[in-house]
């Protein structure tokens, strides 16, 4: 598939169709388009793409170009249909402006106790979770993002759903921290 071009990329941004980003979550942390919603194509992929876009509508999909196939296939499977790829190297190339989310290592999360939500399903929290966090599942996160306060610490895991999490948030101007790898 060929990359759309960065002006048609930006007429279909603008126009509203949503940016799926599913390169893995460092280099996704580390620099992408403001308002893209990172799913590491290595989690969860498929639950957290459906609890994200459920109306499987147009999609404009950035992926690492040797996983590009297998993102769409994954895609395909779930229903959609209109998918655009976009080389993000065009956007960085461009000099356009980028966003982060700010992560710190798992080893050091004693130190965010009281800012900590884990977003992980219920019924993985359930089974394990850190003791006084609470759980605001991905799902629920979604569906009400003003209950999330911006410097708040996310976790899941294996950090994948909390990366996706944090770029969710990111979009609706909460700004968040990611810890590294999941507890």
């Amino acid at each position: 598939m060929e990359s759309l071009t960065l002006e048609e990329y930006s007429r279909m941004r603008e126009s509203g169709i949503p940016t799926l980003d599913c390169r893995p979550t460092l280099p996704y942390s580390e620099k992408h388009v403001l308002g893209s919603i990172g799913i590491s194509i290595n989690g969860s992929f498929e639950y957290m793409v459906n609890c994200f876009f459920p109306n499987k509508g147009k999609l404009l999909l950035i992926s690492q170009k040797e996983r590009l196939s297998e993102s769409l296939l994954r895609l395909e499977n779930e229903d959609f249909k209109s998918i655009s790829y976009f080389n993000i190297d065009l956007w960085f190339e461009a000099d356009l402006a980028c966003s982060q989310i700010s992560r710190v290592d798992a080893s050091e999360a004693s130190k965010y106790l009281e800012k900590m939500i884990d977003v992980s399903n219920s019924e993985d929290w359930d089974v394990l979770h850190v003791k006084g966090v609470p759980n605001v599942p991905l799902v629920k996160l979604i569906e009400l993002p003003e209950e999330i306060e911006s410097g708040s610490v996310l976790y899941c895991g294996n950090g994948h759903k909390s990366m996706a999490a944090a770029s969710f948030l990111l979009s609706k101007n909460i700004i968040t921290t990611d810890i590294t790898g999941g507890l």
